[in-house]
């Protein structure tokens, strides 16, 4: 059985779906089992998300609205840290 800190070390390759058989059951249990990891995976699955469609919006904005679109984020994020 995993500890924190091993699923830790693993979280980011199991949200790339990199493991298979007995290291994917292994993860998966201790998800189970623990509240605080659970909540790690879903908060880097959130930043990784979240990393991806700003880099996403970034390639298709042009220098004249750039200042716009990084206001409409830190509004964003700020919203949704409130929730």
């Amino acid at each position: 059985m995993l500890n924190c800190q091993q699923f830790t070390d693993l979280a980011s390759d199991h949200l790339d779906e990199q493991y298979r058989g007995w290291k994917r059951i292994d993860i998966r249990l201790h998800l189970i089992i623990c509240r605080h990891c659970r909540r790690f995976n879903r908060h880097l699955d959130h930043s990784r998300r979240t990393g991806a469609a700003l880099a996403k919006q970034l390639w298709q904005i042009d220098s004249a609205n750039s200042e716009q679109v990084f206001s409409q984020i830190l509004q964003a994020t700020k919203s949704a840290d409130d929730n």
